[in-house]
């Protein structure tokens, strides 16, 4: 993967300046709304995709900060060393609704705060909240992914969209990213910073978080909150016999498929498979018979994880995980 610098980048103590050192990451990603998804990897004409490092990408967060045709994400997993990811932050993305995301994340924000460790709310482009931890030094993303999921297990929060996702690459992309707040083209209220609920301007929020990182030597006591699941119970597959259209709530959910979202045109695949594979449980179903449907509709539905090499462990994993849920 060929990456190169790009731009010439802002005076330093500068709000572009100090919000390109708290998000600094592995790669940028552009996101321009109505295409896909809108967040892909930055690209170069020739092709070398865009650090988030080093003076470039300073230019590149001024131009975030204030022309609405360059909002950013920025895909978190810097290179390896010594065969280890880093990462300069962490976010947790809560999307439960307004009301119970904005508990979830004072929540999250409480329980970093009575570990010594500050973590900054933002209110989301959508209906949700993000919490964000920022760091003085590169901290390996499994520690910092172990230290998020910690904290979010002492207070029940969802544990879904924990970023970093992934903590090592395999070199055929950069993993998932997290869109930046304050792009110049946000709604009103919306991708903004809060503090004692109320909205901080890029200067302040900027300062205030460059002065409050967290070292490794503060993150570590958090880290070893953990725990990690119990081993999923073995399930007893087999081949069973074809019991014909779904009928019921499985058949609605079959039918219907993923609904569209203003930020998901696809729909949330893997949430739809969940429920799918839930209801057919519910009615009766064997874990085979629902893990041959989940197979169908993944393909019927956009192929989410049939090309992906752990596509199938994750279909197994979510029969598990609805047997579990169903009892």
């Amino acid at each position: 993967m060929t990456i190169v610098a790009v731009g010439v980048g802002d005076e330093t103590g500068s709000p572009g300046a100090m919000f390109a050192l708290l998000f600094r990451g592995g790669g940028v990603a552009t996101d321009q709304p109505g295409v896909g998804d809108g967040f892909r990897p930055m690209e170069l004409p020739h092709g070398a995709h865009v650090p988030a490092l080093g003076p470039g990408f300073t230019d590149i967060c001024v131009k975030h900060l204030t022309d609405e045709e360059a909002p950013i994400g920025v895909y978190p997993l810097l290179p390896a060393v010594d065969d280890t990811h880093s990462v300069y932050w962490g976010c947790v993305d809560f999307d439960e609704g307004e009301e119970e995301s904005l508990i979830h994340a004072k929540n999250l924000e409480l329980v970093l705060h009575r570990m010594n460790v500050k973590g900054w709310i933002e209110r989301s482009r959508s209906k949700g909240y993000h919490v964000w931890v920022f760091f003085e030094e590169p901290i390996p993303a499994t520690n910092v992914r172990h230290g998020l999921l910690g904290a979010c297990q002492i207070v029940d929060a969802p544990t879904k969209e924990i970023n970093p996702k992934q903590t090592e690459l395999t070199g055929k992309g950069w993993g998932n990213g997290v869109r930046l707040p304050y792009p110049a083209g946000r709604q009103p209220g919306r991708n903004v910073i809060l503090s004692g609920g109320e909205e901080m301007d890029v200067e302040s929020f900027t300062s205030c978080a460059q002065s409050s990182r967290c070292t490794a030597a503060t993150w570590n006591p958090l880290r070893a909150v953990y725990s990690p699941p119990k081993p999923l119970p073995a399930v007893e597959w087999g081949d069973t016999p074809p019991r014909g259209d779904l009928s019921g709530l499985a058949g609605s959910i079959r039918r219907n498929g993923p609904r569209p979202e203003a930020n998901k045109p696809e729909g949330d695949r893997s949430g739809t498979l969940f429920s799918l594979a839930c209801a057919m449980l519910k009615q009766g179903h064997t874990p085979s018979d629902t893990l041959n449907e989940l197979r169908s509709a993944d393909l019927d539905w956009g192929g989410k994880y049939a090309t992906r090499p752990d596509g199938e462990k994750w279909l197994r994993t979510t029969v598990v995980n609805a047997q579990r849920r169903v009892g």
